[in-house]
């Protein structure tokens, strides 16, 4: 690579796209699970609102979600920083946030989410120890989804849904 971000050779293209990406790996997936709950929540909410909540970008369907009570003021602007992020990351092959901007992420979703099974605050205390994201095991990405999850779970059962099926 030469400059920061900047691709310079075939050989770094390769290395980004088949190098393993722990990040990313659990990025995609998670957001696509968040989106998920709040597709649900939203019909659970008026399932007239299925057809709307299927054409809206993620952003506008986090902003709905909120407008409609469903999440919390921090939960949305958690929600709002993953889906930034995940757009970078989907973008721009060569995007990876520093750590100062995943430990700014894991301390605003520890204020917004219950943390059922305490992974954020064990990520807390990883990205506190890390100097790099190599540093990282990379579990504590995928629990981050995971506890959002369970929190939006939560919230579509206690809405009346039942607590396997959708």
């Amino acid at each position: 690579m030469n400059k920061k971000g900047q691709l310079g050779s075939f050989t770094d293209l390769y290395q980004h796209t088949v190098g393993g990406n722990d990040l990313l790996s659990s990025f995609l997936p998670g957001h696509l699970a968040i989106e998920f709950l709040l597709r649900k929540l939203l019909v659970q909410y008026d399932a007239k609102l299925e057809r709307l909540g299927d054409q809206l970008t993620h952003a506008r369907l986090v902003q709905l979600c909120f407008d409609l009570d469903l999440i919390d003021s921090p939960q949305r602007d958690v929600l709002l920083t993953i889906n930034a992020m995940r757009n970078k990351l989907a973008h721009n092959i060569t995007y990876a946030p520093s750590l100062d901007e995943l430990r700014a992420l894991w301390s605003s979703a520890a204020k917004a989410f219950s943390d059922l099974t305490d992974g954020i605050s064990q990520g807390i205390e990883s990205l506190a120890e890390a100097e790099t994201i190599s540093d990282l095991d990379g579990w504590e990405f995928a629990e981050l989804f995971v506890q959002i999850t369970y929190d939006l779970h939560e919230e579509y059962v206690g809405r009346g849904g039942d607590m396997e099926e959708f």
